[in-house]
Parts: C-alpha cells; sequence; structure tokens
C-alpha cells in the first residue's frame, strides 16, 4: 500500500504559507540582482536517489557524460561511469560527490568526496577491434556506434543496471559494494551475451602506480604503499595487464556470460569473498521492475478569480519534503489517465495525479531522478521523454508502481563540452513525430543551435544556428519551428524567431559556418524588455478553445513572469506583434502545454538569476472563462497606414479619436555588445525612440476594426502602439501591440 504524506500537517507544512522559506522567498529587483543572490547550499542538502548525471570535475580530468553512482546496502562508495567512452572513470570509499552552490548549484560541477581507490581517466573501457585509442575527433561525443552504444540504465530499489553495446554485443553490468570484516569491496557484475570474438574491459588503474599481474585471475594495484586487490570470478574470463593498467578478458562463447569483478585495498577480504563460492546472480533479474523506493506526497491547490477572462489556478509545490528535494520546475507534460509529469531542473520528474476542477487534492510522487539538468519534457505515445545536458532520455515505469525502472537513451549523439551556462532547453515534436531541442552557446559543433532528432532517436542534425541561450522554442500546428532567444551580445533585445532550416538567427559566435557572416536572418519580433526581459518557450492556442484567440501563438516571459499572445502581421506572415495577457506567474515561466484533457493551459518554470520569480518554481493553470479580451486579435501593416482589429465593438468616437493611439519606433544596434540602447530611426545617431504621428483613425463597418493613418511609418525594428478607449459598453480597452516591421 502507498504511504501518503499529507503536506498540510505540521511536519511538511506547505512551503508556500511560510515566507522566510527560501523557496518561497522574493528576490531583489532584477536590476539589483548580483552574483551573490544566487548562492544557495540547499542543493547539497538533496537526499538523491541511487545515481546522479552529470558532468563531473576530477583531479584526472573532466566527465563531460558522467553518472556517480551510490553503491552497498549503506551507500558506503561511489563509482562514476562515463556514458561517452563506456567505461568507469573512477571508484572511491566513504562518499558520494561534492555538490555547489553557485547558482544554485546549476552552474558550476560536483566534484568527488571521498577516498579514491581506483581512477581509469576518460579512457576507452572496452577494446575494438583490439585497439584502445580513443577515435572520436577532438575527444567529443559517443564511441562510433559499430564500437558501442550507451542504452540507458534499470534501477531495481537502490541497485542500478547499466545497459550498452560493445561491437554488437549487448552487456548488462551491474556495480557494487559491501564488507568483510570491516573491509569495504567494490564489485562490477558483468552479463554478456554471446559473442564470436574475444571482448576487454579496462578494469582499473592509478597515476604513477606500479601494477602486478598475480595470475590469470588477480592483479594488485600499489600506489603510495596502498594496494588495491583485483580478482576476476566466472568462466571465459581472466586478467591481462599492459601498460601498468589492469583488463579483463572475456573468451568468444556461443552462450552468455556471468563475470564477476572484485575490488578491495584488503586480499583477505577478496579472498573471503571467493571463497564463498557464490552463483553470479543474473542481472536479468533486475530488469523487469523493481520496488519502488518514494513515498506519495499530497498538496491542495488555489482556484484563482477571474480578471479580465482569465484565471490563474495554483497547483502548491511540495517544497517541504522528507527528502528536501528542490521544485525548480523546467517542463512538463500530460498522460492518458489525465495525470502530468513535470521535470525540475536539479533532475527530478514527478508524477501528479488528482489534477482536476477543485485541486483540492493533488497526489505527488518522484518518478525518476538524477537526470542530468532536464529542461524539457513531452510525453508521446503515454511516455515521457525528457532533454538533459547529455541525452534525450526515454522513461519506462515496466512494473506500472508510479517509478520509473528503465531510463532508455533515446538519443545521446548532442556534444557536452563543460561549458557551465551550456543547457540544452525545451523537446518538442512535430507533426512527423521529429523532436527538436536547443542548445546554449558552448565552444563545439552543436553550441547555439536548435537541434532535430528523428522520430526513431536514429539520427541528431543541425537546423539552425546562431542562438545565444536559447530558453525557449515552440513548433506551431503547421510545423514551424519558433525559438526565443535571450538578450546579449549580438542579441540586442530578446528576440522570437520563425526559423528555416539553415538559418542564422544572429549570434556571431556560433555561426557555424565557413566564412563570418556580415547579417542575419530577420526575427519574427523582437520584444521589449518592459513586457520581456528574458524569453520562455512558445505554444499555440488549440483549435476551438479560448474563443478569437484560437490556432494563435503564446509566449512566456521567463524574465517577467508572464504570458503574452503573438499575432502575425497579416500583410507579411514573417513578421509579427505580442500583447500582454493578463496575470503574473509564481515563477519565471519556462514551458507551457495545453491539458487535452480539461483544455486548460499550465505553466510551468522557474527562478534562475536575473528574474522577477518569486518562488523557486511553479505549476500553474491559465483558465478562459469565454467572453471579450478587449485587445487586439489581428493586425497588418501597409505602406502609410497600420489596419488592428479587436475582438469588440469599439466606440466609435473614441476609436476615431487619434488621441486613443500613441506610435514610438527604434531600432536596436546589432553588435558583440551585452544588448543595445533604443536607436532613433529618423536619426540613427541619436540614443531615443521616435514619436510616429497618426494623421487619423477610421473604424470600419464591423465596428471593431481600426485603420490608422500613419505617413511616416517606416521598417523598424521595433515598434509599440498604444491604445486606450472604451468599447461600444464603454468597458475599457488599453493596452500595446509590441512588434516588428522587417517588410513595410
Amino acid at each position: 500500500m502507498a504511504i501518503i504524506i499529507l503536506l498540510i500537517k505540521a511536519d511538511y507544512s506547505l512551503a508556500q504559507a511560510d515566507k522566510s522559506t527560501l523557496a518561497t522567498k522574493a528576490m531583489k529587483a532584477v536590476v539589483d540582482q548580483v552574483e551573490s543572490d544566487w548562492i544557495d547550499d540547499r542543493w547539497s542538502k538533496v537526499q538523491l536517489g541511487p545515481f546522479l548525471s552529470s558532468t563531473i570535475n576530477t583531479r584526472n580530468g573532466r566527465i563531460h557524460k558522467g553518472i556517480a553512482i551510490k553503491i552497498g546496502k549503506k551507500e558506503q562508495a561511489t563509482v562514476c561511469f562515463n556514458t561517452e567512452l563506456l567505461s568507469y572513470h573512477s571508484g572511491w570509499i566513504d562518499g558520494f560527490l561534492n555538490l555547489k552552490s553557485k547558482r544554485f548549484g546549476l552552474i558550476e560541477w560536483p566534484e568527488p568526496k571521498g577516498e579514491m581507490i581506483f581512477i581509469n581517466g576518460n579512457q576507452v573501457g572496452w577494446s575494438h577491434e583490439s585497439k584502445w585509442k580513443d577515435p572520436r575527433p577532438n575527444k567529443l561525443g559517443s564511441l562510433p556506434r559499430q564500437w558501442g552504444k550507451y542504452l540507458g540504465l534499470y534501477r531495481h530499489g537502490k541497485r542500478v543496471v547499466l545497459h550498452y553495446n560493445i561491437n554488437d554485443t549487448t552487456v548488462h553490468e551491474s556495480p557494487w559494494a559491501g564488507e568483510v570484516n570491516g573491509k569495504i569491496y567494490l564489485s562490477r557484475t558483468i552479463e554478456v551475451e554471446a559473442s564470436s570474438k574475444k571482448l576487454s574491459n579496462l578494469i582499473a588503474s592509478y597515476p604513477n602506480a606500479n601494477t602486478k599481474h598475480v595470475n590469470s585471475n588477480n592483479a594488485k594495484i600499489v600506489h603510495d604503499s596502498k594496494e588495491l586487490w583485483i580478482k576476476v570470478l566466472g568462466q571465459k574470463a581472466s586478467i591481462s595487464i599492459n601498460d601498468n593498467r589492469v583488463y579483463l578478458d572475456i573468451a568468444p562463447s556461443q552462450k552468455k556470460r556471468f563475470v564477476k569483478v572484485l575490488y578491495s585495498n584488503s586480499k583477505e577480504a577478496i579472498e573471503q569473498i571467493a571463497n564463498q563460492k557464490k552463483p553470479i546472480v543474473p542481472l536479468s533479474d533486475f530488469t523487469k521492475g523493481g520496488p519502488g523506493i518514494w513515498s506519495t506526497l499530497e498538496t491542495s491547490g488555489i482556484v484563482g478569480k477571474i480578471n479580465n477572462s482569465f484565471a490563474i489556478d495554483t497547483i502548491r509545490l511540495p517544497f517541504k519534503n522528507p527528502w528536501n528535494a528542490l521544485l525548480f520546475t523546467s517542463g512538463h507534460d500530460f498522460l492518458n489517465d489525465k495525470s502530468a509529469l513535470i521535470a525540475t531542473v536539479h533532475g527530478d520528474i514527478w508524477r501528479l495525479t488528482g489534477i482536476d476542477k477543485t485541486l483540492r487534492s493533488v497526489k505527488w510522487t518522484r518518478f525518476a531522478t538524477g537526470l542530468f539538468q532536464p529542461l524539457g519534457l513531452k510525453a508521446v505515445n503515454n511516455q515521457g521523454y525528457v532533454i538533459g545536458r547529455d541525452q534525450i532520455t526515454r522513461l519506462h515505469d515496466l512494473n506500472n508502481d508510479g517509478e520509473a525502472d528503465y531510463y532508455e537513451n533515446f538519443n545521446n549523439d548532442v556534444y557536452a563540452s563543460g561549458g557551465g551556462h551550456s543547457y540544452n532547453t525545451n523537446l518538442e515534436t512535430d507533426s512527423k513525430g521529429n523532436f527538436y531541442f536547443t542548445k546554449c552557446a558552448e565552444g563545439n559543433p552543436h553550441g547555439g543551435t536548435l537541434l532535430k532528432v528523428s522520430a526513431d532517436g536514429s539520427n541528431l542534425e543541425v537546423y539552425a544556428t546562431g542562438f545565444r541561450n536559447p530558453n525557449g522554442m515552440g513548433i506551431s500546428p503547421q510545423d514551424t519551428v519558433t525559438v526565443g532567444d535571450q538578450q546579449g551580445g549580438w542579441v540586442p533585445e530578446t528576440r522570437i524567431d520563425a526559423t528555416q532550416r539553415g538559418g542564422f538567427y544572429g549570434y556571431i559566435p556560433m555561426h557555424h559556418r565557413d566564412k563570418k557572416p556580415d547579417d542575419y536572418d530577420a526575427p519574427f519580433t523582437f520584444v521589449p524588455r518592459i513586457m520581456d526581459n528574458s524569453a520562455g518557450g512558445q505554444l499555440w492556442v488549440p483549435a476551438n478553445h479560448w474563443g478569437s484567440l484560437e490556432g494563435k501563438m503564446i509566449h512566456l516571459s521567463y524574465g517577467r513572469c508572464s504570458a503574452m499572445i503573438g499575432i502575425t502581421d497579416l500583410s507579411k506572415k514573417t513578421q509579427g506583434a505580442m500583447i500582454s495577457l493578463p496575470g503574473r506567474y509564481l515563477s519565471g515561466a519556462m514551458r507551457g502545454r495545453f491539458n487535452p484533457h480539461d483544455g486548460h493551459m499550465y505553466v510551468s518554470g522557474l527562478r534562475g538569476w536575473q528574474t522577477s520569480a518569486v518562488h523557486d518554481g511553479c505549476f500553474q493553470r491559465l483558465r478562459f472563462s469565454g467572453g471579450k479580451i478587449r485587445q487586439p486579435i489581428s493586425y497588418s501593416t501597409h505602406p502609410g497606414k497600420i489596419e488592428i482589429t479587436f475582438d469588440t465593438s469599439l466606440d466609435k468616437n473614441l476609436a476615431e479619436d487619434v488621441e486613443s493611439y500613441s506610435l514610438e519606433q527604434w531600432n536596436y544596434l546589432w553588435s558583440s555588445q551585452y544588448g543595445s540602447k533604443d536607436w532613433s530611426i529618423i536619426n540613427p545617431k541619436k540614443n531615443e525612440r521616435d514619436n510616429v504621428t497618426i494623421k487619423s483613425a477610421k473604424l470600419k463597418i464591423d465596428n471593431k476594426t481600426v485603420v490608422l493613418t500613419i505617413p511616416n511609418l517606416s521598417k523598424a525594428m521595433q515598434f509599440e502602439l498604444k491604445y486606450d478607449m472604451d468599447d461600444s459598453q464603454g468597458e475599457l480597452v488599453r493596452g500595446s501591440l509590441a512588434g516588428t516591421i522587417n517588410k513595410l
């Protein structure tokens, strides 16, 4: 029977009600925030699951895609597996990882904590055609597919089973640890399918050590008067030594082979285990779904009041929980049973049930843990796909107990080279099932790009380039892929791009071309910083939803914790503008999904840096109650005029009064400087906006469309049209339309 912890009770009262908690304490104004405001050691206090995927720094090299695995019933030891090289970088006892506090632990890499037992470094784990030399160009990315491929890992309770191919041979293996007479030992249980060729694996080494081949099944490494004894058990398995490294050799066989490797500083401990002559347990027993390890939590939500046809409901997050788990929410989607999967950037996936009209009882279960800073989640065929810095992971609940048992590597071809800010963000699919995500700037061929992965996960390609730090994207019903990029060098202001294959979108250091570009593909729109200082993702209002807003783009603002409607310029469909939706979210709005079960939009997001968020994360519902929003729903630009249509009939006198409107236009400077001032179009050397005269306003026969005559209307990187009037019923119509005119 599942255990449910009700978070309304004393021990774990809802953190939203406790304004003193770090999770719900509002930060300074964005302009006043400095680096010290983003130092937070809570990450080091989280009770993690059995493993953590991350880039890991060691004194003997950085593992770009590592998995630190806790081993032993008492978690006496840790091993670090390199998923690119299919090797163990190192193993240590008496500790796990030192987790960092800078920028909430999201920008600096953890380090091993404990005493090193062996250190192989970043070496290839298995030979291919008797070759051991790293074949990868610039030592980036995974091994060639014909050499080997990481397939995923199984979690069975607190035990981990790694799954990969070597030379077309499937391998399962599980590290573990134990004690004999107070002496710690490490072990690797390896299950190898039939193969016609010998397989060789790097077992252990230590820098500047002396290695001795004791016999065909035993070896010894001596370093600083410390001895590491190594023994191999199992038929057709033996030990060899080369260049002071210890290797496991597995002879060819038409049958599956079971091998066990033992490591200990105590020769007696190794011999005592071997003398027990216990059979090697098949790892297949751990690959069918195992016991869960997390209890279920319960929170209640708040149903919001309607404001201008919209209401924001809040699903409370269990900020205060038994594991100190952090809830910097970073993506979500919905499953067929009406439950939701929610990612957090520190590596958890939560499964939520009880999402109904009242939100009185929402149950939370840690569905998966240990992922590498996931910043996007997509449900496809009722399974969760998650994008981390290392790969797209497909999660499987093999025994339907509400927790993931198999973390499948769907595709891990994206390069990682250790950049602190080089996040992989968003995860979306087109109508053909292809996946897309964005990668922030980094010094490798995938840095600052939009990446496409085939529907079967077999292939990754660069779709577009020239992005700085994109934290938002979307795919329209017509398969237009949009990207929201952040202001900075070569990105003068937040920009939303409607991308095309092969396009370049402005950030020069990531152009990835033979020749440096002297221009860029124009954006769909720039967004003035008063509306959005840091972009989130985009989504589209589904058919038969939200009345006159059906089919329109919604753009989320991470920096302003808000949402906007993107409206396409009907005269030039490659450009557009934004209007603000009412309401503000509790954290930086990054990801949005319409729930197919209730038709409402759900928003998740987090606070990191340069955001006005007041909570670590949020999961909130935007409901449209019907009626008029009293805002523009379409517009078009033409030489000398703008035509704008509202969703309500307007007061004729006010609609035709030019004093009801004001228009400013300006340009930005595209340069390596961080951001840009607002520059006059009329006088390009002046730092100012141009006030543009509106000569006349005419209300058309539909009483909703206004034609503004503007003789000096021009192309502009940014315009803002403000309006302030009443509709025909005397209700206020006020707001602004801000966009870009690339062509006129």
